[in-house]
């Protein structure tokens, strides 16, 4: 069994380190549809943000001459916060619902980014900052999934300067992920049987990461994204109705 579940890291850890380095984010939200499959959501959640936070260290080393920290500093603040509010609160609650909530989750995601990615835009001002980054908190906090609101704020100091948005996001994920792996650890969530699972979740993501940089300049991203999130929302709805 735990071969098998070796196994159950590995295959979505390639897809997560894939999608982080085409898209700059994902890597999480792709390995949360399975993690939770074998392991309690808790559970799931800090297997994927110890084995993100490497690809998101060699990504943001790969693009570390585009870095701005000045950019990432200020919501890093407030997601500090956040997350640290949302693991204690999962941490002291009753979380056997959590499951049909982060189904939900999921769909707004999807519909977001589906219908209404393009359309709206925000200012690069201390309430952006402090809405992005505490929404990027709490969901990284309760699900393993920071990256949605923070690539809205940082898509909007960045533009269309490719480099600059995956260096200052990688950058910013490897703050936090690196920041909630060591909250989940002191919280009694990260334990040590966990450990052998993340070796073949950094295999597996070392080898997404490698496919992903050598095609990210010839995808299509904008499909690529439509096809990830119409396949989340999918997940996210079978996640809520098997849940409720």
């Amino acid at each position: 069994m735990d071969l098998l579940k070796m196994l159950y890291v590995f295959v979505p850890s390639i897809g997560g380190g894939l999608i982080q380095s085409t898209t700059g984010f994902g890597s999480g939200i792709f390995v949360m549809l399975f993690f939770p499959l074998f392991l309690p959501i808790l559970k799931s959640s800090a297997l994927s943000s110890l084995i993100s936070a490497w690809a998101c260290l060699t990504l943001a080393w790969r693009y570390r001459k585009h870095i701005t920290p000045r950019i990432v500093l200020l919501p890093a603040v407030f997601y500090f916060i956040a997350s640290y509010l949302a693991i204690k609160f999962a941490v002291n609650s009753d979380m056997s619902g959590l499951k049909a909530f982060f189904g939900l989750f999921l769909i707004a995601i999807s519909l977001y980014f589906m219908f209404f990615a393009d359309r709206l835009h925000i200012k690069p001002n201390l309430l952006s900052a402090f809405v992005c980054g505490s929404l990027a908190g709490v969901a990284s906090g309760l699900f393993g999934i920071g990256g949605p609101p923070m690539v809205i704020y940082i898509l909007a100091i960045t533009g269309d300067d490719k480099n600059a948005y995956l260096a200052n996001s990688q950058f910013f994920f490897s703050m936090t992920c690196i920041y909630t792996t060591a909250l989940r650890v002191m919280n009694g969530i990260l334990t040590l049987d966990l450990l052998p699972l993340v070796i073949p979740g950094m295999l597996g993501m070392a080898i997404g990461k490698s496919l992903g940089v050598r095609i990210v300049e010839k995808i299509d991203v904008k499909l690529m994204k439509k096809l990830i999130y119409g396949f989340l929302g999918l997940s996210g709805l079978i996640t809520f109705l098997s849940n409720i």
